[in-house]
């Protein structure tokens, strides 16, 4: 086992590739620079056999990118990667792990322990729906919002992803509501919706409408009736749905609030 480096990274997206993991395509670059030390790689005979990538959010860690070649799987090397992503992860006091389950991957997370706490389902729709909604000139450079995002965000989840939510407002934009105090905020990275944070369903939808001109995707928690709702209504369908899945204590966290992940790898 070794750290994956950047060099790495044109071998890292064919592999997601073949695994069929098209966000994680779009998102380790990201992980990467976010993590440094959070990736790690599996070659044999010099081949990129299988990767797995953990962001650490304080005590909890969040795992990403979890691909083996499909001409080397059923050998182990799933459960080897992920057992040293644990490992790293307690070393730096992480006690809890998430995770957005393929159908592929749920024996093995469950082998190891992790339970379901609910599904998660992707939302797309196409380019041309997004064009048709209108222009994204209202959002904002987030940066001036930046501590009370953190604020709220780990009020949401519970936990410090302070590491991801920085870089991602230094790069992208997005929108924000107050009421009283910031009641919710949304980000749109290219092209997807998220992550998103709403106390109520009202600042959710106000969200939606003002960000979803920007976006064709979006991962959203299922048994947030009110947020699938709204992105029904501005186009979004189903297009995969992912189990998150859990290993140590539950979080505590406000029901209702997470509208929107940041990506599946990320939450």
């Amino acid at each position: 086992m070794e750290s994956l480096q950047v060099s790495h990274l044109p071998s890292a997206v064919a592999l997601l590739e073949r695994a069929s993991l098209p966000g994680a395509v779009a998102s380790v670059a990201r992980y990467l620079r976010w993590q440094p030390d959070g990736a790690w790689a599996s070659f044999i005979d010099g081949e990129l056999a299988g990767m797995v990538t953990l962001l650490r959010f304080g005590h909890v860690g969040f795992i990403g990118c979890m691909a083996v070649d499909p001409a080397r799987r059923s050998r182990g090397l799933g459960r080897t990667l992920l057992e040293h992503a644990h490992a790293a992860g307690r070393r730096a006091g992480i006690t809890t792990f998430l995770l957005e389950a393929t159908t592929s991957g749920e024996p093995l997370y469950e082998k190891l322990g992790y339970v379901t706490e609910h599904e998660t389902c992707n939302l797309g729709r196409e380019p041309a729906a997004a064009s048709a909604a209108g222009s994204a000139a209202d959002l904002a450079d987030l940066s001036p919002e930046r501590d009370a995002i953190l604020a709220l965000d780990r009020e949401a989840t519970g936990s410090s992803r302070a590491v991801m939510l920085s870089g991602l407002i230094a790069e992208h934009r997005g929108a924000v509501v107050q009421r009283g105090g910031l009641a919710g905020y949304a980000l749109a990275v290219a092209g997807r919706l998220g992550p998103m944070i709403a106390r109520d369903p009202d600042t959710g939808r106000a969200l939606i409408d003002r960000v979803a001109p920007a976006c064709t995707l979006a991962s959203v928690p299922t048994d947030n009736a009110p947020a699938i709702a709204a992105f029904t209504a501005h186009g979004f369908a189903v297009t995969r749905t992912l189990r998150r899945m859990r290993l140590g204590p539950a979080i505590a966290t406000p029901p209702g609030w997470l509208w929107a992940l940041s990506s599946p790898g990320a939450g």
